[in-house]
Order: structure tokens, then C-alpha cells, then sequence
């Protein structure tokens, strides 16, 4: 289960993603709760969730080309860097009384572009720094990763913010970048297992052309970005459910983040006990997890009180995770080593094409129908589309 990280290199690699994903949700629950302060607006709020994923659709394709092109190492901290600067401006502007839904959605719209470089790039670094026999189980392990920081990053904003204020939390987390680049130095390039000794062109059309001969992996990508759209919008969901319907504190958001998390650890430790030699991830994984997950949030939109809802979420992720991880290992278990970030990149700029639409759209939908059967209609889609997938996979044999 936990075999690449025997390999120095991949052990730096999943200390950085850890920290770096404790970054990342920390910033979200801090940015939507500081749009709730700021206007109390649930379309205002899906309109920020847009904002933030709108520079994942293109500056995803450019990360894959980067990521195939240039130095893993120097691109991640370089964005290690930027991001520190610009959460440092949130705090002081926010400190400055300066701050904004205008001028917060610029400076998320900028964290976002820098952001967006990230995903292929670490992607196609933790893959090269363990052999090729254990690419699934690295992948896998990285979804680990994506949850351990979503155990840590929302609880500690959430309880930074109702010890303090809104604002706070950004400065703690411009620190804990400044922490990720002292992780980076210590990768040693020179024991890359793949591909180390030269670069690929970094052209897209490769990638693309790659694809159109195997049409087959544009399936996994497309479902999961409908499912992110639809059924997996829990930045969105659990802000509204908590502020809204609950009535609870910033506290308790975190805490649904700490529960998220928890489900997620175990979707990706289970995907990773699966991630042994020989062992080929299937679409067929994603879309029976798919079915559960529809389940589970129409279950979430009936729960009557924030507890109850809080258990029902710790399901709502594990499923996620496997369709997740699940479809990570389906795309990099297909591709070629020197394509991994590109078409990566591609994948990534399905999956946030499905969040940046269904993010607003959510967003409208409640303010009309009201949060909870928004919830269930997400639901409901979600297990009705994982219906139709199975069966095309099926007849893909994927």
C-alpha cells in the first residue's frame, strides 16, 4: 500500500503535496468564508467558486506543456513562491480595509492562475521519481495526499478564523508555503527514474494526437468532470449547508473539512491497496462508486441536523476519492512517460470545465430551489449519469 515511499525522492514529493494541499483547502475555506462576510450572497458565492476554477480550464493545458518541457523542481517553487506573495496581499489587504468582493476576486483569480500550473506538474514529478512498476500505487498515494491536507488546512483555518477574524488565516498560510519551498529544494533531480536525462517539446498536438488514437481514455475524463460539476461541489455545498441551513460557525466548517478528509483517506488507501503490479484501475470502479456517491448526497440533502449531515459526508468523499483516484490511475496507467503531463493537462481541463459550470449553476439553483434540493438533484444526476457510463464502459471493455 505504502510502497513508493521506500523511494527518498517520492517521500520529499509527498511531504510537499501534503503541505501544499493543507495550502490549498485552507485558502478555499478562508476565501468562501470571507465572500459570506463580505456579501452573504450564495450566487456571489458560486460566482468566486468560478472564479477560482475558470484559470484551471487553459492554464492546465499550459502546466502539461510545461511540465513536459521544463524542470518540475524550479516550476513548483516558483509557484511555491508566487502563492506566498499573493496570499501575504489578501492579509494585507484585508488588514488595510482595502479588501473587497472585487478586488478579493482579482487576487483569487490570480492565486488560482498560479495554482492551476501546479496540478501536471506535480504530477508528472511524482511519477518519475518512483519506477514504472509502482506509477499506480504513487498516483494512488497522491490522493492520500490531496486528503491529508484536507484534514489539516479547513480545521486550522476555521479555528484560526473564529479565534480571530476573516483575514488571518492568509498570513498562516503565505508561512506554510515559504515551508513547501524548503520541501522542494531537497528533491534531487539527478535520481529521476524516468525520463530523467532529457526533455520532451512541451507540444499539445502530441498529446492530442496520442488521445485521438486512444479515444477510449476521453471517457474517465468526461465522467469525472461531470461528476466534480454535479455531484462533488463540496466547497460550495458544505459552506451553504453549514452558514444556511445549520446556522454554525466557521468551527464547524472546518470540521466537515476534517470529516471530507477522513473519507478521502480511506477512498485512497483502499484505491491504493488495489494499486499492485499487474492490477489495471477500471472505469467500472468509478462508476459503481459513482452510484454510491449519487446515493449518499441525496441522503446529505435530507439530513436534519448538522451532525447527522457531518456522518453522511465522511461517505459522501470515500466514494469520491476512488472515482478520483480511480481515474487518475486509469489515465496515467495509459500514457506514455514523456505525454504524462500533457495529456494530464488535458484531463485536468475537463475536470474544471464540469466545476467552473456546475460551481454557479449551483450557486443559481439554490437561491431558487433552496440548498437541499439542489443537493438532491446533484445527487440524483450523478447516479443516473453513472448508470449510463457503466454501461459504455462496458462496451469499451475499459
Amino acid at each position: 500500500m505504502f510502497s513508493s515511499l521506500k523511494f527518498r525522492n517520492y517521500r520529499k514529493v509527498f511531504l510537499y503535496s501534503s503541505l501544499n494541499s493543507a495550502g490549498g483547502w485552507a485558502g478555499a475555506l478562508a476565501i468562501e468564508w470571507l465572500v459570506l462576510d463580505l456579501t452573504g450572497s450564495a450566487v456571489a458565492l458560486g460566482g468566486m467558486i468560478g472564479i477560482q476554477v475558470a484559470p484551471f480550464i487553459f492554464i492546465s493545458l499550459v502546466g502539461g506543456s510545461i511540465a513536459d518541457k521544463f524542470s518540475e523542481k524550479k516550476v513548483l517553487i516558483t509557484t511555491a513562491t508566487l502563492l506566498t506573495i499573493i496570499y501575504t496581499s489578501i492579509y494585507l489587504t484585508y488588514r488595510g480595509g482595502i479588501l473587497n468582493f472585487g478586488v478579493l476576486a482579482i487576487l483569487t483569480f490570480t492565486l488560482s492562475t498560479v495554482s492551476a500550473v501546479q496540478g501536471p506538474v506535480f504530477t508528472s514529478l511524482s511519477i518519475k521519481v518512483v519506477p514504472e512498476e509502482r506509477i499506480a500505487n504513487a498516483i494512488s498515494l497522491n490522493s492520500a495526499t490531496f486528503n491529508i491536507g484536507r484534514l489539516i488546512g479547513p480545521f486550522a483555518a476555521g479555528l484560526i478564523i473564529a479565534a480571530t477574524d476573516s483575514g488571518t488565516p492568509f498570513i498562516y498560510i503565505a508561512a506554510l508555503f515559504s515551508i513547501v519551498m524548503f520541501v522542494l529544494l531537497q528533491v534531487r533531480m539527478d535520481e529521476l527514474h524516468q525520463n530523467a536525462s532529457s526533455r520532451a517539446s512541451g507540444n499539445l498536438r502530441e498529446a492530442f494526437s496520442f488521445l485521438s488514437k486512444h479515444r477510449s481514455l476521453y471517457l474517465p475524463m468526461v465522467a469525472t468532470g461531470i461528476f466534480i460539476g454535479l455531484g462533488m461541489n463540496f466547497s460550495l455545498i458544505s459552506a451553504l449547508m453549514v452558514r444556511q441551513v445549520f446556522r454554525e460557525d466557521a468551527r464547524h466548517l472546518g470540521f466537515i473539512g476534517v470529516l471530507l478528509a477522513l473519507g478521502g483517506l480511506l477512498g485512497a488507501g483502499y484505491v491504493a491497496r488495489l494499486s499492485v503490479s499487474g492490477h489495471k484501475p477500471r472505469f467500472s470502479t468509478m462508476n459503481l462508486s459513482g452510484l454510491s456517491l449519487g446515493i449518499f448526497w441525496i441522503l446529505a440533502s435530507m439530513m436534519p441536523n448538522y451532525w447527522s449531515y457531518a456522518a453522511i459526508v465522511v461517505f459522501v468523499n470515500f466514494f469520491h476519492l476512488v472515482i478520483m483516484a480511480t481515474a487518475n490511475g486509469i489515465v496515467a496507467a495509459n500514457t506514455p512517460v514523456d505525454l504524462q503531463g500533457r495529456v494530464y493537462g488535458i484531463y485536468l481541463f475537463i475536470f474544471h470545465v464540469g466545476f467552473a459550470i456546475g460551481a454557479p449553476l449551483l450557486g443559481i439553483l439554490t437561491r431558487f430551489i433552496g440548498i437541499r434540493t439542489t443537493v438532491a438533484l446533484g445527487g440524483g444526476l450523478v447516479l443516473l449519469l453513472s448508470l449510463l457510463f457503466l454501461s459504455r464502459g462496458k462496451k469499451l471493455n475499459l
